[in-house]
């Protein structure tokens, strides 16, 4: 079983290399997620929009698991201060995330990223908002706050993730990056 389930892996990321991964075949996550989710290797994802992790949910991405950010939308995962994200990969069997558009016409920009906002100490203080409220969630302002008082506060756990083609800027001196911290 071990056997079959790391060639149906290779032959996934071997499809994604050469842009042969049709996002319309993808599993579409968007608006939020509020209780524990479980992404499978044996699938491909697509963000849509912000999606939001919350409400004490865990988003565990297996290892190996491929996931694309929208580019109309940009496609961002949202790791609010509620929720927590467990991606840890290997060295064999990285997590990526990365564009929806074919091989040969990906660049950065062509989607959000993965932003982690926590409850820790931030320098400018406590229930701060990210990059002039950008991230809002118009269900929750509050999914755009970061910084807090836990000092042992913990956002998750992420470990051999290969984050591609992302980042943009939303206007003048705002931008989503490809990884980005608040207060973790």
């Amino acid at each position: 079983m071990k056997k079959l389930l790391l060639l149906f892996v290779m032959l996934l990321l071997t499809k994604l290399s050469f842009g042969q991964i049709d996002p319309k075949d993808a599993v579409v996550l968007q608006g939020e997620i509020k209780s524990d989710m479980t992404l499978e290797s044996t699938k491909a994802y697509l963000l849509k929009g912000f999606v939001y992790v919350k409400n004490n949910a865990t988003l565990t991405i297996q290892p190996g698991t491929v996931i694309m950010g929208d580019y109309s939308t940009h496609g961002t995962l949202i790791i609010t201060r509620t929720g927590k994200i467990n991606a840890v990969g290997t060295a064999a069997h990285p997590i990526i995330f990365t564009s929806m558009q074919p091989a040969g016409s990906r660049q950065g920009g062509d989607w959000g990223g993965v932003v982690l906002l926590g409850s820790s100490p931030a320098n400018g203080g406590t229930d701060m908002v990210y990059e002039g409220d950008i991230l809002a969630n118009p269900n929750d302002p509050n999914d755009a706050k970061f910084g807090g008082t836990d000092v042992h506060a913990s956002s998750g756990k992420m470990s051999y993730c290969r984050i591609e083609f992302a980042g943009y800027p939303v206007k003048t001196d705002q931008e989503i990056n490809g990884l980005t911290f608040g207060g973790v």
